[in-house]
């Protein structure tokens, strides 16, 4: 087919036929016609008659022979008709309506615009012809100047209007052609932005959280069945405001969340939720939902909304619960009869015959270890207890870690425990319970470190806060021990092994007490490996003045 038409089909060649044959066809027989009715002494001669026939020819071939099979160049033929079509009449024509010469335009501009520019020559050829014919075949030369100019007069034209129009066509070809490599690219885009999208809205209905987007202007742009569920359950819809309800509880389960404190609402403020745990329902058929949010940002510095991660935590919430529960029962359980034993054994020893021998000092052995008993259902007690009580005055935290010190190394041989202070660290907590942490922290260092290592103590004031660094050169953490450090009744695999004393609530003690005064508490830490002992460093650092109520 040929380069005007993309499309090699039977399609295709009726629309080179209509845009290229046809136009010729039509313009032919209108001169046709009107040569038979002004001159029909000239229309009904060979020449005349012989032209019109071959126009009729390969006007009938372009419509009906299959070109879409050939190579691109076969349908030149068709122009070359045309050209010999237009030389016949021309013949008989010259003298009396020149214009009719004109007609071989249309095979010219075909051969310039649907073909390569090899076919101009092919063009400039046939022009030539038609404009030599009269001489060629009355066998004599052009005798005047005059003579010679119609000759090469529409072979020149032919050339410029030919090249111009190739070269427009090759500029419009290459066009098309990156028409169609964007349109190609546009598709392909499409396409993979719509297997995006369908990969993405696979993942939402697919991941067991509810999973919610909202633009930039607070508007819901997608949401999860899940996500939907959640809310429902509230008693609101994701795309309708105010985005909260009233069935809403903080964590203690108790107390109402007002409709602006709720996650959608905070979240679309700007406010970025880290596994924020609320109770939504009713009364007994209450979740409890852990949720998350962050700012979807293009290039860093353009906000296009806000995504937010809501997962149903109900029945883990409910097996700490039952936990929690348990761990207070068990304790209050012990505590009775273990204060029971702790006193009938005093009461021995205080009648027991002195003489008798080993009785004394074996019922020392087991008072000791009921005491020892005793301050770990204790713990324990204190462990199901999830809040911390803080009764804030003014405290020099050296003072306290020296105290901290020399409670967790009374009674204990182990490293050597050094306290660094350059200046006075003042900060306003509960004396009881900053004590607590740090001996939880010393004594955590001191177990786990050999007798020939050491243990710093470190108290440094800051701008707005103090710290209490405790490290030590012991057997160190692994990272997958450091993620766990803070959990509790957590205990190393050092620990298990080599039975160091503890249930795995020093670190968490220490935390929450940190925690109830606006602080921190932070762990690092390197494994020992051979030759070399382990480090491990933690940090308490408490503001100066509380930052929380005082007690929770």
């Amino acid at each position: 087919m040929p380069l005007l038409e993309h499309e090699a089909s039977r399609r295709g060649r009726f629309r080179v036929f209509a845009r290229a044959q046809l136009p010729f066809a039509i313009a032919f027989g209108i001169v046709a016609i009107l040569v038979a009715i002004v001159l029909p002494e000239r229309f009904f001669t060979v020449a005349v008659l012989s032209g019109t026939a071959l126009a009729a020819i390969s006007t009938l071939l372009a419509a009906v022979l299959p070109w879409e099979r050939w190579p691109t160049h076969a349908m030149a033929a068709i122009a070359v008709l045309d050209l010999l079509a237009v030389a016949s009449i021309r013949l008989e024509l010259i003298s009396v309506t020149p214009g009719a010469s004109l007609l071989c335009i249309f095979p010219v501009l075909w051969l310039a615009f649907g073909f390569t520019p090899r076919m101009i020559i092919l063009a400039v050829a046939g022009t030539l012809f038609i404009s030599s014919a009269p001489y060629v075949l009355r066998a004599r030369t052009p005798e005047t100047a005059v003579d010679w100019l119609n000759v090469a007069l529409l072979p020149m034209l032919t050339i410029g209007i030919a090249v111009a129009v190739n070269i427009g066509a090759r500029q419009l070809r290459r066009s098309r052609h990156a028409i169609q490599e964007q349109a190609a690219q546009l598709e392909r885009s499409l396409a993979r932005a719509l297997d995006a999208e369908a990969l993405a809205e696979s993942i939402l209905e697919t991941v067991d959280a509810g999973v919610a987007f909202y633009t930039a202007d607070g508007t819901l742009g997608v949401a999860n069945a899940h996500a939907a569920d959640m809310v429902a359950a509230v008693g609101f819809r994701l795309d309708t405001p105010p985005y909260a309800g009233e069935h809403v509880l903080q964590a203690d389960r108790r107390t109402p969340i007002p409709f602006d404190e709720q996650i959608i609402p905070r979240a679309l403020r700007g406010e970025l939720l880290s596994n924020h745990l609320e109770w939504v329902g009713e009364a007994g058929q209450q979740r409890a939902i852990l949720a998350s949010s962050a700012r979807v940002m293009r290039n860093g510095d353009m906000h296009l909304g806000t995504v937010i991660v809501a997962h149903d935590v109900t029945e883990l919430a409910n097996a700490i619960n039952v936990r929690e529960a348990f761990l207070t029962t068990v304790s209050h359980e012990l505590r009775t009869p273990l204060t029971s034993i702790h006193g009938y054994l005093e009461l021995i020893m205080d009648n027991a015959e002195v003489d008798a021998p080993g009785l004394l000092p074996a019922l020392r052995v087991v008072q000791r270890n009921a005491v020892e008993l005793e301050r770990r259902v204790q713990e324990l007690l204190t462990a199901s207890d999830s809040t911390v009580q803080v009764k804030p005055s003014r405290i020099d935290l050296t003072d306290v870690a020296a105290r901290a010190i020399e409670t967790a190394t009374a009674g204990v041989s182990g490293p050597v425990v050094r306290l660094h202070a350059d200046a006075a660290a003042v900060v306003s907590a509960d004396p009881e319970q900053v004590l607590r942490a740090i001996t939880e922290l010393v004594a955590n260092a001191v177990k786990f470190t050999p007798a020939d290592g050491t243990v710093d103590v470190v108290v440094e004031p800051g701008a707005g806060h103090a710290q209490v660094a405790v490290s030590d050169t012991g057997v160190g953490m692994s990272a997958d021990e450091l993620r766990q450090a803070f959990d509790k009744f957590f205990r190393a695999d050092y620990a298990r092994d080599q039975a160091v004393q503890g249930v795995g609530l020093g670190l968490p003690a220490a935390r929450a007490i940190a925690d109830a005064h606006g602080g921190s508490v932070t762990l690092r830490s390197t494994p020992a490996t051979a030759g070399a002992p382990g480090t491990t460093v933690a940090t308490l650092v408490l503001p100066q003045e509380p930052s929380v109520i005082p007690s929770r």
